[in-house]
């Protein structure tokens, strides 16, 4: 199968961004900032369409890092696109689904799992070569969504089976189990919002939420977005993809107060 990435230009009226991806995955959007920009003023409130990149099989996941943008794939490939849109095709290759991938520290941070058994994380370099990997005791089968975030230098992982957050050293070694109990539901993404919280995104019952890592205890709550399927912080925003293939429905919330601000489709052909 082929699938395309479909380049974006995402703006306001009066504050030009950088370029967004986002990826075209039967029901999914995948965000992947580009911009490291956290002192946006504005909300994005529209979509320009730049361009599409074909990769090798249908997408689950994707991360920019250092002019690469890393495509995980649903037949276990990661394709590597660099910024004049040349494909890599496998540029890493693994056995099970790749569902995220997260780069820190010029490291990979690649989430796999296959259907009932436990998730397992991959550590790459940049050249593709693996350096160590361990077992995540998640066994949820939902595919889509961002599952891993970065926070002052741990990588945070939902854990849907057991109703927690795990962190983790870059090492794999276990910081502590955070119980959540909002998470309880297959359909679950996150994404890092600042240096101790996250903004977890649960499809049923719909619910976008901030949660601190260190409290455990939600700043806010929002319930006005639709089968939120996948999330992603855009300086003072979050980016919310959702709804079903054709109308491609995107939210857009302050991060600070949870507050719903813009709503807007982009049709995906």
């Amino acid at each position: 199968m082929i699938v395309f990435i479909h380049l974006l230009l995402l703006f306001s009226e009066k504050e030009k961004r950088e370029t967004e991806l986002v990826v075209d995955s039967t029901d999914d959007v995948i965000f992947c900032d580009r911009s490291q920009h956290m002192n946006i003023r504005l909300p994005p409130t529209r979509l320009q369409f730049v361009k599409e990149i074909k990769v090798g099989a249908d997408c689950s996941t994707v991360c920019h890092y250092k002019g690469f943008t890393y495509v995980g794939l649903q037949n276990g490939a990661i394709d590597r696109i660099d910024d004049q849109g040349n494909v890599t095709s496998a540029f890493i290759e693994l056995a099970k689904r790749v569902i995220s991938i997260r780069a820190h520290n010029d490291q990979l941070f690649i989430l796999t799992c296959m259907y009932g058994e436990p998730y397992k994380i991959h550590v790459y370099d940049l050249n593709g070569l693996q350096s160590y990997s361990w077992y995540h005791s998640d066994k949820n089968r939902w595919y889509h969504g961002n599952k891993i975030s970065v926070l002052n230098n741990q990588l945070a992982v939902p854990d849907v089976t057991n109703e927690c957050i795990t962190l983790y050293t870059p090492a794999g070694e276990v910081i502590r189990h955070i119980q959540c109990a909002e998470i309880a539901d297959t359909h679950v993404s996150l994404c890092e919002c600042d240096d101790n919280s996250v903004i977890i995104s649960r499809f049923h019952p719909a619910k976008v939420f901030k949660f601190n890592v260190l409290s455990s205890y939600i700043q806010w709550t929002n319930t006005d977005v639709s089968h939120p399927l996948t999330v992603r912080c855009y300086g003072r925003y979050v980016l919310i993809g959702g709804d079903y293939i054709k109308n491609t429905l995107i939210s857009v919330i302050n991060s600070e107060t949870g507050d719903f601000y813009v709503l807007y489709t982009h049709a995906i052909d």
